[in-house]
């Protein structure tokens, strides 16, 4: 992999689920050196030096600077190779990473498709992601979508336009430009497969099976009755718990009406907003939700009611988040190992890169019991 200096990362729309769908923006990071200059001009104002300038000024043509450039040791003296590389840096001409792509050359830059980068949980695979990276001399670009489908279209057309040696995919929305992208590049699906593309590189954990043992602990503790708050069906993450967790009540005897159950968005608004309907309509001991963030909501819908949490009514989560055990020591949750998400999601992709087969990859989770008092 050849090594480049640039050290640049790309940030999207961080707003919360715009109605209107928003155009990504690029942004340098604020260390490391520039990114290659592609604009025609330098930050100075001066016009960008270009490979036919280095070929005017060494005398050579510019097939014999771009064998220099790209280390093809056919067809240029070791003098005149010298002077080339000697003309590249006085000059401080710097190669089109974009045009090293499209001559089959690989680039040290990837690209993380996020779907909602205010979820803490999401946020630290991504940051390990980016660490592990840039540990081994890599670039990541970052994309939110806010689980929307046009403006992930939008973020896979930006990295179209990059050419990226991979793609990281945190939990994908079925969108037009998705099954062309992922033909296009190697990619990895983590904490969410889309089941329409067939066989995909995957990481992620059981979560049939983990809404199962949820469902044992609850039943367990006697923390009955029930209500359930899951996250959108069009997820497949979000299918499947919700299914392990109707099967495990099913096989135990247990009834869940349809009273019983509301279908939120992935996020803290939409968990209370489904609590405040439930808890007016009965009595639970305990609530189980789709993911962390939805439970944050749960929780102030329960403390707006008068409940002590957990002493009145049990909140089962989902995710893990890294915030809990400062945050909410109250939560039980099936606590997914993020770090190793990053790492077995790059060793995969780097298994495909050198002509590996598609694998899904299912880790290990736990079930975290939250405090009992609540601190």
């Amino acid at each position: 992999m050849p090594e480049l200096s640039e050290r640049w990362k790309l940030a999207l729309a961080m707003d919360r689920k715009p109605k209107t769908p928003l155009r990504p923006q690029a942004h340098r990071r604020p260390a490391g050196d520039l990114p290659p200059d592609t604009t025609g001009t330098r930050p100075s104002g001066k016009p960008a030096v270009t490979i036919r300038d280095v070929a005017r000024h060494g005398g050579v043509s510019i097939a014999t600077v771009s064998r220099v450039i790209n280390n093809e040791a056919q067809g240029v003296s070791p003098k005149t190779r010298a002077r080339i590389q000697s003309l590249v840096k006085e000059l401080n001409y710097r190669p089109s990473r974009i045009g090293q792509a499209l001559r089959g050359q690989a680039t040290d830059t990837y690209a993380l498709v996020i779907s909602n980068i205010q979820n803490s949980l999401y946020a630290a695979i991504a940051w390990e992601l980016e660490r592990r990276l840039n540990d081994g001399g890599g670039v990541m670009l970052l994309f939110n979508t806010n689980e929307n489908a046009d403006l992930q279209d939008r973020c896979l057309a930006e990295i179209n336009a990059r050419h990226v040696s991979g793609l990281f995919i945190l939990c994908a929305v079925e969108s037009r430009s998705l099954r062309q992208t992922v033909a296009q590049y190697h990619t990895v699906f983590i904490n969410r497969r889309v089941t329409s593309l067939g066989e995909t590189s995957f990481v992620g954990v059981d979560d049939y099976a983990a809404a199962r043992d949820v469902v044992s602990m609850i039943v367990e503790a006697r923390h009955l009755p029930l209500g359930v708050i899951h996250g959108p069906l069009y997820s497949d993450t979000s299918a499947s718990r919700l299914r392990g967790l109707r099967d495990a009540l099913h096989e135990k005897g247990i009834p869940l009406e349809a009273g019983d159950i509301r279908e939120a968005d992935l996020s803290m608004d939409g968990g209370y907003r489904h609590a405040r309907e439930l808890l007016r309509q009965k009595t639970y001991r305990a609530l189980f939700c789709g993911s962390d963030q939805i439970a944050y909501g749960a929780y102030r819908a329960c403390c707006e009611r008068g409940l002590a949490v957990p002493d009145d009514i049990q909140i089962y989560g989902f995710d893990g988040n890294p915030l809990n055990e400062w945050l909410a020591p109250w939560l039980n949750t099936v606590r997914i190992p993020h770090t190793s998400f990053a790492s077995e999601a790059i060793r995969q992709l780097a298994s495909l890169r050198e002509g590996g087969v598609h694998r899904s990859i299912i880790l290990p989770y736990d079930i975290v019991a939250g405090s009992m008092n609540g601190r």
